[in-house]
């Protein structure tokens, strides 16, 4: 399964001198989640299907400003993303702008605007979907209702990596919260679930490292109109 690398420089003011598989189940999500929540920046690579529908992201992101940069892909339907300020740039192929104007105006804004970044508003109701997909930066996330009764499970070897599992207790389908086992703080760095209406894996790495975003080319932008539907087919000629 793919996994984003695991670094660590973030600052949870831990005592480190207890190896994260000598703590006990609670004790071991606790500093788990104080870990997370402390965790600036976070490369997230994800491949999940919920209710039948798939949904594969590689993003770099920055949690403080809600900045990020990479890839969302649903249903083969590709997109790269990037967020500087209240600025979203989206861009696809033919294929990608035929399904997301999705109207009589569908073929002829794929065959325009494909290869261009979109711009609009992050706050828009046209963007709001990109960017509620970033919630799954929360390293965290998946720890918050862990239960009192949750079990941890023999420390298991991932990509070379030693990892610490936790789950629900038994008879649940809860899937796993895999934990740092190597030592330092205990950063969950990978969610595996194996649901009956959600299954996949969520990995998580490359802890405060920078994440810088950069504006694409103003030739190769096209602003999105903030007037009407998504039926609105976006003009070129606009800067970034």
């Amino acid at each position: 399964m793919p996994t984003a690398p695991v670094t660590d420089s973030a600052s949870s003011g831990l005592d480190e001198t207890v190896r994260n598989e000598d703590l006990d189940v609670g004790e071991l999500a606790r500093r788990a989640k104080q870990s997370a929540a402390n965790i600036k920046t976070v490369h997230v690579v994800a491949d999940i299907v919920s209710d039948g529908k798939g949904t594969k992201l590689d993003l770099k992101v920055d949690r403080g400003s809600e900045e990020f940069q990479g890839t969302i892909e649903q249903n083969g339907v590709r997109l790269e993303v990037r967020r500087i300020g209240d600025a979203m740039y989206v861009r696809g192929d033919e294929q990608a702008y035929r399904s997301l104007v999705g109207t009589v105006d569908g073929e002829f804004a794929a065959k325009l605007l494909a290869g261009k970044w979109l711009k609009g508003d992050a706050n828009s109701e046209k963007l709001r979907g990109v960017r509620s997909i970033t919630t799954v930066a929360d390293p965290g996330a998946a720890l918050k209702d862990f239960p009192e009764d949750g079990v941890k499970l023999p420390v298991e070897t991932i990509n070379n990596r030693r990892m610490i599992p936790l789950t629900g207790p038994p008879g649940r389908d809860d899937g796993k919260v895999y934990i740092e086992a190597q030592g330092g703080k205990p950063y969950p760095v990978l969610i595996v679930s194996k649901g009956s209406k959600s299954s996949g894996s969520i990995s998580y790495g490359d802890f405060d490292v920078p994440v810088k975003v950069t504006a694409p080319p103003a030739a190769e932008v096209v602003e999105i109109p903030d007037r009407g539907t998504t039926s609105s087919t976006p003009r070129p000629g606009s800067t970034a």
